[in-house]
C-alpha cells in the first residue's frame, strides 16, 4: 500500500472559455474530470521547463502506483 501523500487544494478562477476547452476533454472521455486535466497539463508544463521530479518521470511511476 502507498503512503498518503501530502495535498494541499489550491483554489482557481477560470474564464469560460478554460471551462468549457476542460469540459471538452472530459466529455471525448480524455480525462475523468477537470481536475486531471488540470494536473497533466502541469506536468507537461514542469517538464517543458525542466523541473525535477517532473522531467525525470518520476511523478508519473508515484501516480501509477497510487491509481
Amino acid at each position: 500500500m502507498v503512503d498518503k501523500i501530502d495535498k494541499k487544494r489550491i483554489s482557481l478562477t477560470l474564464t469560460p472559455i478554460y471551462v468549457k476547452a476542460l469540459n471538452q476533454l472530459v466529455e471525448k472521455g480524455l480525462y475523468l474530470e477537470p481536475q486531471v486535466a488540470i494536473r497533466a497539463a502541469l506536468r507537461l508544463l514542469f517538464q517543458q521547463h525542466r523541473i525535477e521530479p517532473f522531467f525525470s518521470g518520476l511523478v508519473e511511476e508515484v501516480e501509477k502506483v497510487q491509481e
